[in-house]
């Protein structure tokens, strides 16, 4: 397992296999966060059986299915909020670990600069400059309703 820090809290990795969920909570990881939708693949394991290992590892478990791309801003806070209340250090997947990365970057775009993001994920391996107009965006709506 690949596991990449986006920053002090947040980890973010690719599908985890059941028997690797141990391997997670070893690890010191408190919450798992999937953004993978049901049934996304065909070799996806069951996210009920997931769940349910993670928390009898004494895990806290939340799930944001969304599809590549595909963003609302209902998903963004949800993960923002979960994000922000949950133990941590919080584990992110999806199938690559770019969903996890894009609804991370547009959630905490409203309290960091946005150049600091893309960094943040560039060195985790992900690419966020064809998100940096909505980036710009998140962070411009965030300071007129403040």
């Amino acid at each position: 397992m690949d596991i990449k820090s986006l920053d002090s809290r947040l980890s973010v990795t690719a599908q985890p296999q059941l028997d690797e969920l141990e391997q997670l909570a070893a690890q010191g990881f408190r919450t798992i966060l999937s953004n993978r939708p049901r049934g996304e693949s065909e070799d996806q394991p069951d996210p009920d059986a997931l769940k349910s290992k993670a928390e009898s590892l004494g895990m806290v478990w939340h799930q944001i299915p969304v599809k590549p791309g595909e963003y609302a801003q209902g998903d963004i806070d949800e993960f923002g909020r979960i994000l922000g209340e949950s133990p941590e250090p919080v584990l992110g997947f999806c199938r690559s670990g770019k969903r996890v990365t894009h609804l991370w970057a547009l959630s905490q775009a409203v309290h960091r600069p946005v150049p600091e993001l893309i960094e943040a994920a560039q060195s985790a391996g992900y690419d966020l400059e064809p998100l940096r107009e909505r980036l710009e965006r998140q962070a411009s709506q965030a300071a007129r309703r403040s």
